[in-house]
């Protein structure tokens, strides 16, 4: 059976704190973006951690969404996980994917893609054709 999984790295996001400190507000925006494109969610969970950040979890019938965020580094880390029933639901899961990386508003991005079947993956839309992505709207200082 083939499947995708992506695990995305999001660095220092320019998001409003509340979006990477509020469950409730993570908990909103995913469900928004997960009903616009009809994916078949049946349980979903978002709650506080200890260090102030959100850890949340959306699951559904060969799907998966994990998204943890770290707000003392502005940093996101959010898994994605679709078995191919329907060529349709990866691509809803990924512009969902893709839709809560905008909602962050990350500088830098990495996305790793999880392969076990040995054969590469399809590039559509905006999945990169390496291994990592950068986004970049102002060069970053770097620390001597």
């Amino acid at each position: 059976m083939k499947n995708i999984h992506f695990v995305g790295e999001w660095f220092d996001c320019c998001a409003p704190k509340a979006l990477l400190t509020d469950a409730q507000a993570i908990q909103a925006h995913c469900m928004a973006h997960v009903a616009r494109r009809h994916l078949p969610i049946r349980y979903e969970h978002f709650t506080a951690t200890a260090l102030d950040g959100v850890i949340g979890a959306m699951s559904g019938n060969g799907i998966h969404l994990v998204v943890r965020t770290f707000p003392r580094r502005d940093a996101v880390i959010a898994d994605l996980f679709v078995e191919e029933v329907e060529p349709a639901d990866i691509t809803a899961a990924m512009q969902v994917f893709n839709g809560l990386r905008d909602e962050f508003r990350p500088l830098r991005s990495l996305l790793h893609r999880v392969q076990r079947d040995g054969q590469s993956l399809p590039v559509q839309g905006r999945t990169p054709r390496k291994p990592t992505e950068v986004f970049l709207t102002k060069p970053v200082q770097r620390i001597a």
